[in-house]
């Protein structure tokens, strides 16, 4: 759990933001079977590029 929170703690805006497009873009393959999953992880990149712009404009 804490090499997860690291990740996000010291990656660079820009990965964090390369990771939720990934994430977002692998939640349209699962849409169909599993939408409970689709919507969670669609969540998941929005908080996770929203987390990234915040970190981008300090």
């Amino acid at each position: 759990m804490s090499k997860v929170l690291s990740f996000f703690r010291e990656s660079s805006s820009l990965k964090l933001i390369a990771v939720s497009f990934g994430i977002a873009l692998i939640s349209y393959f699962i849409q169909k079977p599993l939408p409970s999953i689709f919507l969670g992880l669609r969540l998941f990149a929005f908080v996770l590029f929203v987390y990234a712009i915040i970190r981008f404009r300090k």
